[in-house]
């Protein structure tokens, strides 16, 4: 969206620097290699975002490099978790600009996620050897047990089923 004839110098300077940003860490996190060049990058910034970053940048130093440290960054993240492809490329068809909370979120655990194989191994490799106590298990074990509640009645059972398929019926299930 953003040109770069309409941005100020001071502007894509910091660009700039968040460009190759995203180039190292996509690299070194994720084997990744990036594709796009600086405009195409240039091309995913909104309008809006980048007048921000202006505001910012003439508010003073601390304001820009609080803005650019903070969970609510910009940063160059994928359109989807299945456009990440570790050792693959990013282009400017699978990059988006977005809060650094959103981009940590999109890649979560979400409910039905496996561990890798990798991921498991460190994991053991963490306890192995180490003795928990009969209190950390006791822990361990109250926490995995599920919260008891009091029997429903075939009428509260009735309502529930209702909503349900009310809230199936809007999303259009």
């Amino acid at each position: 969206m953003a040109k770069r004839e309409a941005v100020r110098p001071d502007v894509l300077e910091l660009l700039e620097r968040e460009f190759q940003t995203t180039i190292r860490y996509q690299k070194k996190q994720n084997d990744i290699t990036v594709t796009m060049t600086f405009d195409e990058y240039l091309s995913l910034w909104s309008n809006h975002r980048i007048r921000s970053m202006g505001q910012k940048i003439d508010q003073g130093p601390k304001v820009i490099d609080f803005y650019m440290k903070n969970t609510f960054r910009p940063v160059c993240s994928w359109v989807s978790r299945d456009a990440l492809v570790r050792g693959g490329t990013m282009t400017v068809e699978n990059a988006k600009i977005t809060s650094a909370e959103d981009s940590k979120r999109l890649f979560q655990f979400k409910p039905g996620d496996k561990h890798q194989v990798k991921s498991k191994d460190k994991i053991r490799n963490a306890r192995l050897g180490k003795s928990q106590t009969p209190e950390h298990v006791a822990k361990r074990t109250a926490g995995q047990k599920g919260v008891k509640r009091r029997p429903m009645s075939e009428q509260a059972k009735a309502k529930m089923r209702a909503t349900r398929a009310a809230n199936n019926a809007s999303k259009g299930e």
